[in-house]
């Protein structure tokens, strides 16, 4: 379906400058890792500014109205999803690990914290852009792009956006508590 076919609601969603910038923002982060592999210091810090991004548009990101997808349409991700990935996130090595607290009342013995790992977060984030993407760049109906708007800002909000933030915080303490300088 072309994009003079697509509903006038779904181009007015799709020209709002929140949603512009989450699409420039989500095609940025996939465009990275998809890059050949580049220098590890490189690639945290375009990854570092990348999730800022991202994490930012997400939040600013509209929820969009359901008024084209139905409850019986349920588009297959396994079958959409290309990984493109060339392995960027693979070399990280065991730096990439990290400790994450749940419990901010926490003490060492509560057994309230658990690992991390930076791979996971950027592959998670990774999966869920790509596919919806996939669905807005290719599918082009009024239903496949709705849908994936809408899983978009759900994912923000119970999935990819968790990831991000604990990168983010992984991010922080590298740079910032002198573990790494930017």
């Amino acid at each position: 379906m072309t994009s003079n076919q697509i509903s006038t609601d779904i181009k007015e969603f799709l020209t709002k400058a929140s949603t512009e910038t989450f699409l420039f923002a989500a095609r940025q982060f996939v465009e990275l890792l998809e890059i050949t592999p580049i220098d590890k210091k490189e690639f945290f810090t375009k990854a570092h500014s990348a999730l800022l991004d991202l994490y930012s548009a997400g939040y600013k990101l509209e929820q969009i109205e359901l008024k084209f997808s139905s409850n019986g349409k349920d588009f297959d991700r396994d079958a959409i999803f290309e990984n493109k990935n060339t392995g960027q996130i693979s070399k990280l090595g065991a730096e990439a690990f990290y400790w994450e607290v749940f419990e901010p009342t926490y003490s060492e013995n509560d057994g309230k914290s658990t690992q991390g790992w930076l791979v996971d977060d950027f592959s998670d984030i990774y999966r869920d852009l790509k596919i919806e993407l996939f669905k807005i760049d290719n599918l082009r109906t009024d239903e496949a792009i709705e849908d994936a708007l809408w899983q978009l800002k759900w994912g923000f909000a119970h999935h990819w956006g968790q990831h991000c933030i604990n990168a983010l915080r992984y991010f922080h303490y590298l740079y910032y508590e002198g573990k790494q300088t930017i």
